[in-house]
C-alpha cells in the first residue's frame, strides 16, 4: 500500500510539475499587453515578462479563491475514495466487486451533472455554482460520517461527491475565463494550468492529511476536516462579483 501510494503521489507531483512548466510554455490566447497595444498604451518589458504575468495572476484574490475551491474539492475526493474501500469492507462486508459498484455511483453522477452544469453556468451566476459545489462536497463528507445510519447514507455520500465534482469543474473553468477578462489578465492558459496544478495538489493533500487524521482519530474525522474546508471557502467564492 505504501509503495502504491508513493507511486500515485509521484505521478500526481509529476503532473503538477508538468502543468507549471506549461504555464511558461503555452502562449496566452489574448494577453493584457495586447489589450494595451489595442488601446494605444505603452507596453513595457516588465508587462510582457512571464514573471510579471504570473505575479498578476497569483496576486488576484478572485483567481486564488476559485483555484482554492478546485484544491479543496479534489482534497475531499482524494480522501474519500481510498477510505471508502476500507470502510465498505470493514463496516459493510462488501466484496471488491460491490465496492467498485458503489464507487462508480460518483462517476455516473459526474457524467450526468457535468453537461447540465455547463449549460447552467451560461444562465446562472458562476460564483454561486462554484460555491454550491463546495457546499455539496461538504454535504458529501457529512453523509460519510453518518454512514452508521445505513448504507443509503454512503450511497448519498458518493452521489453528492460526483455531483459536486461535476458542478465545480464545469463552472470553475468558465469563471476563471470571466475573471481573466474582468481583470484584464489575459493569461487564459496560465489560469487553466494553475487550476490543473490545484487539482493535482488537492489529490495529494487530501489523502495525506485526511488519512493521517483518520489513523490518529477516526475515518470520519479525516473526511470531515476536508469537508469543513469546503464549507469555509464557500462564502469567499460567493463574494466574487
Amino acid at each position: 500500500r505504501k509503495r502504491t501510494f508513493r507511486l500515485a503521489a509521484g505521478i500526481l507531483m509529476a503532473n503538477a510539475a508538468g502543468m507549471v512548466g506549461l504555464m511558461g510554455l503555452a502562449p496566452p490566447e489574448r494577453t493584457a499587453e495586447e489589450r494595451k497595444r489595442e488601446r494605444g498604451e505603452t507596453v513595457t518589458e516588465d508587462d510582457a515578462s512571464l514573471v510579471a504575468s504570473s505575479k498578476r495572476l497569483l496576486s488576484n484574490r478572485d483567481i486564488l479563491a476559485v483555484t482554492a475551491s478546485t484544491l479543496v474539492v479534489h482534497a475531499v475526493v482524494g480522501v474519500i475514495k481510498p477510505i471508502s474501500q476500507v470502510v465498505l469492507d470493514a463496516e459493510f462486508g462488501m466484496t471488491m466487486v460491490k465496492r467498485s459498484f458503489v464507487i462508480s455511483i460518483a462517476t455516473v453522477a459526474y457524467f450526468i451533472t457535468a453537461p447540465f452544469s455547463g449549460w447552467l453556468s451560461d444562465r446562472v451566476s458562476r460564483p454561486r455554482l462554484v460555491a454550491l459545489s463546495l457546499v455539496l462536497m461538504s454535504g458529501s463528507s457529512a453523509f460519510f460520517a453518518l454512514r452508521h445510519l445505513g448504507i443509503w447514507a454512503f450511497y448519498t455520500c458518493v452521489a453528492l461527491l460526483g455531483v459536486a465534482l461535476g458542478v465545480q469543474k464545469s463552472s470553475s473553468q468558465s469563471l476563471l475565463a470571466d475573471l481573466v477578462d474582468k481583470h484584464e489578465l489575459g493569461e487564459y492558459s496560465m489560469a487553466y494550468a494553475l487550476s490543473d496544478v490545484a487539482d493535482s495538489v488537492g489529490l495529494i493533500i487530501g489523502p495525506v492529511v485526511g488519512l493521517w487524521l483518520g489513523q490518529v482519530f477516526s475515518h470520519s474525522v479525516g473526511v470531515l476536516a476536508m469537508g469543513a474546508l469546503c464549507l469555509l471557502l464557500a462564502p469567499v467564492v460567493l463574494s466574487i462579483k
